[in-house]
């Protein structure tokens, strides 16, 4: 998806790729087999993997039939003789340092500070990563996106009744917003994971996209416009400064994933 302002130069000096082998600071690449679990999926399957050094609890993305289905590593053994074409790979090794202060607000964590967790590393936690696109492939087009005033996202141009009423089901699924410089993103759990993009000047939200099939105002935008409309009108969220919202659930199990501790 396309940036909208966001610094990349910055994000290249500041923030590490998550899904790189060094920015995760792993040893050199280990051949082996892994058995990976899956949420939702009854069985442990084995893949190959020769791009990480791999160690059990490791949070993984495979080819694949569960590909972008993300895979917990369950045992790792070095000791094996296979055919290649037999098995699936490792394609991304997810490593999410989780920065900053927060406060516990509603069902999510809020920080203001500058180096809590970018919308990249966020991606790097849900979804894989994104293969560079063929000669002749689809491309992404832009059209107007839409206006929702955070005042009464209902009289958002386009807000179907249908669409609205199942959107505040949809706000504990925003597992992230974050806005810096008038520039926001967030990602919404539906049956994939979405993205949402966005800007924000004042109290309404501007060129609003989200990169699920519906072709219209999805109950994704509405379902993130109705998080940031309630707790700023509430007194929980400054609109006016940058800031990071990520799912409680979400947050404490980046924590417990790469084994850190934060006072909240």
């Amino acid at each position: 998806m396309r940036m909208m302002g966001f610094d990349r130069e910055e994000k290249k000096k500041d923030i590490p790729d998550p899904l790189s082998p060094s920015a995760a600071e792993t040893k050199a690449p280990v051949r082996s087999l892994v058995r990976i679990r899956f949420d939702g999926f009854d069985r442990v399957l084995t893949y190959f993997n020769d791009r990480f050094d791999l160690r059990e609890g490791d949070r993984v993305f495979v080819s694949g039939r569960l590909a972008g289905r993300p895979g917990i590593v369950q045992s790792v053994t070095t000791k094996f003789k296979i055919r290649s074409e037999d098995f699936e790979r490792v394609i991304a090794l997810a490593q999410t340092p989780v920065r900053g202060t927060y406060v516990s607000v509603k069902d999510k964590m809020l920080s203001y500070d500058a180096e809590a967790v970018s919308p990249d590393v966020f991606r790097a936690w849900v979804l894989p990563p994104v293969e560079p696109a063929e000669d002749g492939a689809y491309e992404t087009i832009y059209g107007d996106g839409y206006a929702i005033p955070l005042s009464d996202p209902r009289a958002a141009e386009d807000a179907e009744p249908d669409t609205f009423a199942r959107a505040p089901e949809y706000c504990p699924r925003v597992g992230y917003i974050c806005v810096r410089n008038g520039v926001g993103r967030a990602f919404v759990e539906g049956r994939h994971w979405y993205e949402v993009e966005f800007t924000i000047s004042g109290n309404v939200i501007e060129e609003a996209y989200c990169d699920c099939p519906f072709p219209g105002l999805c109950k994704h935008l509405l379902a993130t416009a109705l998080v940031l409309s309630v707790l700023s009108r509430q007194g929980a969220l400054d609109l006016d400064r940058d800031f990071v919202l990520i799912g409680r659930e979400l947050f404490f199990n980046m924590l417990r994933h790469n084994g850190q501790q934060v006072t909240v």
